[in-house]
């Protein structure tokens, strides 16, 4: 008798830990999709958090050697616009797209 209860025993012991490894991967799955939709979003922002911070580094830099506040602002704006022209409108934004779209698929 008591061999058949520690077989239920183990039984059920057996089927909660299969639960919980069922909840814990699940839980790994989620952390992982969204882990890889974080890197995607990173992947699509750095070129324009790279150019916002160079801009506003060289208008800073700008205002501070010569003084004049309307120099760096047109600084600032020349380097915005040449960022907006040449690099974020260029094959550099398609590429972070094809980039984020491939990590995302490949999930």
């Amino acid at each position: 008798m008591d061999s058949i209860e520690e077989q239920v025993r183990a039984h059920k012991l057996r089927g909660a830990w299969l639960r919980l490894d069922r909840l814990l991967a699940g839980i790994g799955a989620e952390i992982t999709s969204l882990s890889i939709i974080l890197l995607a979003l990173a992947v699509l922002c750095a070129p324009v958090g790279f150019g916002l911070g160079v801009t506003w580094l060289l208008a800073h830099w700008t205002i501070r050697a010569t003084g004049m506040e309307w120099l760096g602002w047109v600084v600032g704006i020349t380097v915005f616009a040449f960022f907006c022209r040449y690099v974020w409108g260029s094959r550099l934004q398609a590429a972070s797209r094809r980039a984020a779209e491939a990590l995302v698929a490949a999930r």
